[in-house]
């Protein structure tokens, strides 16, 4: 009897590494929506939204799974960059009273806000066993227009952290996610300082 526990157990663990070698040339995760914080103190104002660019060359491509600093793995996603992050700092200033618009206004003292995505991208080495292997980093441009004030200022994040190297895209995701959502927040205290 304790031969065939060993074959089975044998082949269950062979079956376990096969599988977990196995790696897909892309995947696709779907993005959560942005949830705010609640508003400590509640502002009013508004500010006019002129638009979101992604101006990342790849714009489904959020992330990789690395092997030895080489990717096997690309993370998509379906969701539009630019539509995530126009809802998010929306939501974002509307849980504070800053009322977003869509359409411009003939008052000289509303600011008319403009972000460019330029990076947006999560990568986990499985080949580094030890150390940081989870890195995620988003940054932005973001353009001011206030009269004949116009100012422009980079948000940027970078954050990394060490997972187990089996780790998933949805760990990645959720791990660019969180970025995300901390950048939103930078960028929401940034137009803050402009809303009329």
């Amino acid at each position: 009897m304790k031969p065939f526990v060993y074959t089975i157990s044998s082949l269950f663990v062979f079956i376990l590494l096969l599988g977990g070698c196995a790696q897909k040339a892309q995947v696709y995760v779907p993005l959560s929506a942005y949830t705010p914080t609640a508003a400590v103190l509640q502002k009013s104002g508004a500010i006019y939204l002129a638009g979101v660019t992604d101006a990342r060359k790849n714009r489904s491509v959020i992330g990789y799974i690395l092997k030895n600093d080489k990717p096997v793995t690309k993370i998509l996603t379906k969701d539009s960059i630019e539509k995530w992050f126009a809802s998010a700092i929306t939501e974002a200033l509307n849980a504070e009273g800053c009322r977003v618009l869509r359409k411009p206004v003939r008052n000289p003292n509303v600011a008319t806000v403009r972000i460019r995505i330029d990076k947006l991208e999560a990568r986990l080495d499985r080949g580094k066993l030890t150390g940081e292997n989870l890195t995620a980093a988003v940054k932005v441009t973001l353009s001011i227009q206030q009269q004949n004030t116009k100012i422009i200022k980079h948000v940027g994040l970078i954050r990394k952290k060490w997972v187990p190297p089996f780790s998933t895209e949805e760990t990645i995701r959720d791990y660019l996610q969180q970025t995300l959502d901390e950048v939103v927040e930078n960028v929401r205290e940034q137009i803050d300082q402009y809303r009329f």
